[in-house]
């Protein structure tokens, strides 16, 4: 039998396909009918609602995340409870993996999913939005919350040009009336991801909204120290590390043939491998793990040698002989260490564009400005085939591409910097520092640790010192009332009263100087958060701020608060500074220590 092909691809395979797609249609079609049909034996109205543009909207969103793409199935989509593997998080005692989500929902309304890069918090969210359809319960409305960065509106209309095929008043009238019912579950995914600049506007947007249409359930996910803490009506669920159970049964799900299962888990289970196993722990570490096995079937020591041993297995994937005995070749002809060299120019230039997903347009804007700066020549659409087709490292959804995880980006910038000459990586890290500064309040904790794995002298001396003392200087002069408001400058702190109105935190916000304090663990952020207590000044802050706090739990604390300022020096708060400088100078000299020990081994060997 004669099959005719069409650029290499049998005609069979074309209608395979086209069967394929038409069956997932009728699967997305057949999940959204009985939640259409319970709403539109209601009334009228809703009926209107989803024929004017609620059907197409959840048809549309449930088909992007049924079939989904993963870190390991990034060239084909595969069913999400195919792949799903159930996260748990934690609030106070209660340890949930959201498996029943309208009991949960009926005692935590509303929810923040607090998890660290990799952790699962998208993936859950997906889960969330899927599951609403399953139990027939609420109908799902899930916005990433980055497109509010450059939205020229609000939260509102967003949701609106979202659900509406037409943003007509009556139309937008329907939805106003159908958010007010209580029957939508809003999943708002990133909000670490909101630009610093846009946060104070788009927060109050968000209090707004909520305080618009309260009879519905709210869930927000951030990575930790986003300064997610001032909404403070939110129970915050924190993402569990994966158990030892859990990264074997993780093994289980996700990798098919029997033979390769038992060979991972038998490294995983390794006594010898114990001192790694953390690494495993976070499933998006875990599936680059499995990814990579076949050519690195080892744990690496450092995060940094994951990402490279995953770089390798990507890209050489397709370079084995093929079932026709053809070697597949890259269409833009380059070499692995060009691939790596020209991922690394465009990660750098992506972020400190704050960019992390990318236009078409600006794929090709930038990858031709690499093209400009460097000596390499390649067709710019070959090399964009080749990152998507041939190697897999960037994804196409939609109308943008990214790659499989952010942290991925953030390896090749890290790369990028450590193969800087000397002179120039001030400048690299300079402008990373800013472009965090200004884009997002995101704690970049993954990235610094890829920068002092792979550029550790620089990283200390150029990056982290400098900042570090210019700190300390601020916070280690004798005038008191100069050390609270530089303090106050640095840590933008804020007087957090609890739910049950006894006590009293304060806590600082999570901006680029307090994340590097956190991430060089420089002092212990207890000692503020328990200050009032500790020195029984709490009835005294309430007394003051009591007008204040009838309509806010939390008061950020200014230059120009005279009386709450004297109160906290009058309770021992320049103590508590005290103590943090003393923790800053200790992280100071140990770096210092830990450059010139580095130094001196280098100029042994340099010496001999």
């Amino acid at each position: 039998m004669y099959y005719i092909h069409i650029f290499g691809v049998s005609r069979n395979n074309i209608i395979e396909r086209k069967n394929f797609n038409m069956d997932k249609s009728l699967e997305v079609t057949s999940l959204i009918q009985p939640l259409k049909d319970l709403y539109n034996s209601v009334s009228d109205e809703w009926k209107n609602f989803f024929d004017i543009g609620l059907d197409d909207y959840l048809y549309s969103q449930t088909h992007k995340y049924f079939f989904t793409n993963t870190f390991i199935h990034r060239s084909e989509k595969v069913k999400f409870y195919d792949i799903y593997y159930p996260i748990k998080a934690k609030h106070n005692k209660l340890t949930t993996d959201f498996s029943d989500i309208e009991e949960l929902f009926s005692s935590y309304s509303k929810i923040i999913i607090n998890g660290s890069a990799g952790s699962g918090k998208t993936t859950l969210i997906k889960h969330l939005f899927l599951k609403s359809l399953f139990e027939k319960t609420r109908i799902p409305i899930l916005i990433e919350l980055r497109h509010l960065n450059d939205y020229d509106g609000n939260i509102e209309k967003l949701i609106t040009d979202k659900i509406l095929n037409n943003n007509v008043k009556p139309n937008s009238k329907i939805l106003k009336r159908s958010l007010q019912t209580g029957k939508f579950l809003f999943l708002f995914d990133g909000y670490d991801e909101i630009f610093s600049h846009k946060k104070d506007d788009i927060n109050r947007q968000l209090e707004y909204f909520i305080d618009q249409y309260s009879n519905n359930n709210f869930v927000i996910s951030t990575r930790p120290g986003s300064g997610i803490e001032i909404f403070n009506r939110f129970f915050d669920f924190k993402v569990e590390k994966l158990t030892n159970e859990d990264v074997i049964n993780f093994i289980d799900k996700i990798v098919e043939n029997d033979e390769r299962k038992q060979r991972i888990s038998d490294i995983v289970n390794d006594p010898t491998n114990d001192s790694y196993f953390e690494f495993l722990r976070n499933p998006l570490l875990l599936s680059m793990f499995i990814l990579a096995f076949e050519n690195h079937p080892e744990i690496p020591q450092k995060k940094s040698a994951f990402y490279r041993n995953v770089f390798d297995t990507l890209y050489s994937k397709h370079d084995g002989i093929t079932k026709n005995s053809f070697p597949r070749e890259k269409q833009s002809n380059l070499q692995r260490d060009d691939f790596e060299d020209i991922l690394s120019v465009f990660s750098y230039i992506s972020s400190i564009d704050g960019d992390y997903k990318f236009t078409e347009e600006f794929l090709t804007d930038t990858l031709n400005k690499v093209k400009e700066s460097t000596n390499y020549k390649f067709e710019t659409q070959k090399f964009i085939y080749d990152l998507r087709t041939t190697i897999s490292i960037l994804v196409l959804d939609g109308f943008e591409y990214f790659f499989p995880h952010r942290s991925m980006q953030e390896y090749f910038t890290a790369f990028f910097i450590s193969r800087l000459p000397t002179t120039k990586k001030a400048l690299a890290y300079k402008n990373i520092f800013s472009a965090l500064e200004s884009s997002s309040n995101d704690n970049s904790f993954t990235f610094w640790n890829l920068c002092k794995e792979l550029d550790n002298i620089a990283f200390n001396e150029i990056f982290l010192l400098p900042r570090l003392k210019k700190i300390y200087t601020k916070l280690n002069v004798k005038d008191e009332k100069i050390k609270l408001n530089n303090f106050i400058e640095i840590f933008q702190p804020a007087v957090h009263l609890s739910g049950n109105e006894k006590e009293v935190m304060i806590l600082r916000a999570r901006n680029l100087q307090t994340s590097l304090l956190t991430f060089c663990h420089s002092y212990n952020y207890e000692l503020l958060l328990s200050h009032p207590k500790n020195n029984n000044c709490t009835h005294k802050i309430i007394e003051l701020l009591k007008d204040e706090l009838t309509n806010s739990n939390l008061i950020r604390i200014s230059n120009r608060r005279i009386k709450l300022k004297e109160l906290l020096i009058e309770n021992n708060f320049i103590d508590t500074i005290d103590k943090i400088a003393d923790g800053l100078r200790k992280t100071i000299i140990n770096l210092q220590s830990e450059v010139k020990k580095t130094d001196k081994g280098l100029d042994k060997i340099l010496k001999r």
